[in-house]
Order: C-alpha cells, then sequence, then structure tokens
C-alpha cells in the first residue's frame, strides 16, 4: 500500500513539475509580447521628438518613402532581457551571464551604428568579440561536422574560430534579411518559436525560456512594424535577434550530437540539416547575395537589391505579400527537414539546396521572362522600321524604272 501511495505521489509531483514547465514557457512568450506592445509606442514619441530616423533620402536603395523611426530594437531587447532573467535561473542555464553580457555588446555595437555609422572593420570586430565571448568562456561552440565533407569530430583549434565565424556570419545575416516591413520578425518569429518547442520537448528548459522570450518580444514589435511600418527594428534589434537564434542554432546541434545513441539517441536526426533548413531564409540569401556581387566582380559587403525580398517586390509584391511568402517558405523548409530528417546529413542537405535552388531558378524564370517582355516592343518596332525601309526602297526602285521608260518612249 505504501509502495502504491508512493508511486501515486511521485506520479502527481512529476505531473504538476511538468505542468509548471509548460506554464512558465507560456507565460515568459506573454510577458515578452506584452512589454513590447507596451515599449514600442513610446520609442515612436521619442523618436520623432528627438528626430531620431531612418531617412531613406541618405541611400538610393531604400525602399520606404517616409523618415521612420528605428529605435525599435530597443524595445526588443529591453523585453527579452527582462523576461528572460525573470524565468530562467542559473541552474537550468548556468552559462546565461555570458549569452546576456555578449548580448548586450552587440545591442550596444548595433546601437551606434543606428545612431552613428559605423565603419564595417569595426562592427566586423566587435561582432567577433561579442562572438568569442560565447565561444570560449561558456563553451558554446560546435564540436563536429556530423561528416559534412568526411569531417566528424573537430580540434579545437579549428572549433573556437570556426564557431566564432559562424555566429557572426548569423548575426549579419539576419540583419540583411531586415530590409522589408515585417520580414525579420516574421523570420525571428518562426525560428525562435521552432527552437522553443523543441527544446521544450528535450526537457531543456532554460533554452526553451530563452527562445520563447524572443519569440515574444519580436511578436509584439510585429504589431508596429507589419503593413505600413511605424518603426523599424534597427541594426541594434537585428544584432541582437542574430545572436540569441546563433546561440540557440548551436546549442540545438551539439545537445542533439549522437555520442552514445545506446545510452541516450538524440531527438532529431540530422540535426545540422536540420538547423540549415529552421534558418534557411537568412542563410540562402546571405550565401546568394555573396555569390552574385562575386560573380559580378563586386565587393561581397557592397550593399545592393539582389537579397530575395528584393526580388520579390520587383514581382509586383506587396511588402507583407512578400513577407508571407517568405515565411511560407521557412516553414515548408522546417516541415521537409523534419519530415526527413531520417534519411540523413548528406541527403538531406541536397534535399534543401535542391529546394532552395528551385526558389531561385524561378526567380531567375521571371527575370527572363521580363527580358523578353521588354524586348518584344523593340523587336517589332524594329520590323516595323524595316518593313518601311523597303516600302521606300521598292517605291524609288519602281519611279526609276518608270523614269527610264518614259524616257525611251519620248525617245521613240
Amino acid at each position: 500500500m505504501f509502495l502504491t501511495y508512493l508511486c501515486c505521489f511521485t506520479l502527481c509531483t512529476i505531473t504538476l513539475f511538468y505542468m509548471i514547465d509548460i506554464y512558465l514557457v507560456l507565460f515568459s512568450f506573454l510577458l515578452s509580447c506584452a512589454i513590447t506592445l507596451y515599449a514600442v509606442p513610446s520609442l515612436i514619441k521619442l523618436a520623432y521628438q528627438k528626430r531620431l530616423f531612418d531617412d531613406p533620402a541618405l541611400e538610393e536603395r531604400k525602399i520606404h518613402k517616409y523618415r521612420t523611426p528605428n529605435l525599435g530594437g530597443i524595445a526588443v531587447l529591453t523585453s527579452f532581457a527582462f523576461t528572460a532573467c525573470f524565468c530562467i535561473s542559473g541552474n537550468i542555464l548556468p552559462y546565461a551571464n555570458y549569452v546576456f553580457a555578449s548580448g548586450l555588446l552587440i545591442f550596444l555595437v548595433g546601437l551606434k551604428d543606428d545612431l552613428a555609422a559605423l565603419n564595417p572593420h569595426k562592427k566586423f570586430f566587435a561582432q567577433s568579440i561579442t562572438a568569442l565571448i560565447v565561444v570560449y568562456f561558456a563553451d558554446i561552440r560546435l564540436t563536429s561536422f556530423y561528416g559534412v565533407f568526411g569531417i566528424y569530430e573537430m580540434h579545437p583549434v579549428v572549433s573556437y574560430p570556426f564557431s566564432t565565424l559562424l555566429i557572426v556570419f548569423i548575426i549579419n545575416a539576419f540583419n540583411l534579411i531586415d530590409g522589408i516591413n515585417g520580414l525579420l520578425s516574421s523570420v525571428s518569429l518562426i525560428v525562435s518559436l521552432t527552437f522553443g518547442y523543441i527544446f521544450f520537448q528535450m526537457q531543456e528548459y532554460g533554452l526553451a525560456l530563452l527562445a520563447m522570450s524572443m519569440a515574444g518580444s519580436v511578436l509584439g514589435f510585429l504589431r508596429y512594424n507589419a503593413g505600413k511600418a511605424r518603426i523599424f527594428m534597427g541594426d541594434a534589434g537585428a544584432y541582437s535577434i542574430g545572436f540569441i537564434i546563433a546561440v540557440l542554432a548551436i546549442q540545438f546541434i551539439e545537445l542533439n550530437k549522437a555520442q552514445d545513441i545506446a545510452v541516450a539517441p538524440p531527438f532529431v536526426d540530422s540535426v545540422p540539416a536540420v538547423a540549415i533548413a529552421i534558418l534557411i531564409i537568412p542563410i540562402f540569401d546571405t550565401l546568394r547575395v555573396i555569390v552574385i556581387r562575386l560573380v559580378q566582380g563586386k565587393s561581397p559587403f557592397m550593399a545592393d537589391r539582389n537579397h530575395l525580398h528584393h526580388r520579390l517586390l520587383d514581382t509586383g509584391m506587396s511588402h507583407t505579400q512578400a513577407t508571407i511568402a517568405l515565411s511560407s517558405f521557412n516553414v515548408l523548409m522546417i516541415g521537409t527537414a523534419l519530415s526527413f530528417q531520417h534519411i540523413g546529413t548528406i541527403e538531406l542537405l541536397i534535399l534543401i539546396a535542391l529546394i532552395a535552388l528551385l526558389m531561385n531558378t524561378m526567380l531567375w524564370l521571371y527575370d527572363v521572362r521580363q527580358v523578353i517582355v521588354r524586348a518584344q516592343p523593340l523587336i517589332v518596332e524594329e520590323d516595323h522600321e524595316k518593313i518601311y525601309q523597303l516600302r521606300d526602297h521598292a517605291r524609288e526602285v519602281a519611279e526609276e524604272a518608270l523614269q527610264q521608260y518614259e524616257e525611251k518612249q519620248h525617245q521613240n
């Protein structure tokens, strides 16, 4: 009897603890969302008072037409940091101090870039220092290539710099997709919710709370950034989001590393490919524009209008339609990767690459079609001009022949 009561008590305790975790995760999501919703209107008012705008007249490639505040990152990071610090205890995320210290540093770098443009070399240096803090002190780094390029375990000499550069790459990749209204917030929301759900199922509650706090903050910001944007995220917000998601992505890969399948099988198979699928929009867009710029003989750091969102706008889509299209593609890739995760890392990477290239090919075919459509009136005009020339030449020949005939008749 005692054993029965003990089992029932243990079961109830475990169930209650599990439910508390669910409520805490939901609470972190709702709290960060509420704080952002409350803070953004005050930031918009402050920006207008202090004349802190993103002015489209200063750069030709700017899409928006009116001066818009770009301090949204302040609200996003504030709500995220407060919620995460309030909900996450040290025992479930022991390296949280390094994550928040680095997050604050990268936020200040982005804020400085928003207020007074920074030199690209200074930004890269600051981003590298930020990434190195979590890589070295928190030991958040990749230790395996999972057989990609035939490489498995990485030596620390390779792991530290590679992980640092990877974090810097993801930070800038998220900054680059912040080109149209709602895109960065929508993609960040999808990515954060995906990581939050997976980490919760893995019982990694500290990382789940970190991801859900970020999801709530960007959802609250999306209320003011979607459609006709009243405020932009700015580099401060984009850098902070990219940094936190880079940390989540690396931990997602490392925690699913199959060290001993018999003891602790990974929650997700082909984890590097699944991680790439989750981050497909910023990763593919960044790699795509870099390749295009190098092929055209330009610097990969030179800004242009070759991003995916620019290409969709050129097809006639609005900001909202382009955001929905790219967000839907992101969801499609996540679903595809999770559905085919058992086929193997290399095979899944090939599948993801083929789908991404298919989308790029569709955009290329649209460009070809537009060139053909523009060329058709020119071709018709040239044909008409040739017809007129032949007609005039024929008239001249006929008049000359008629004149010669009349002269012969007159001589006779």
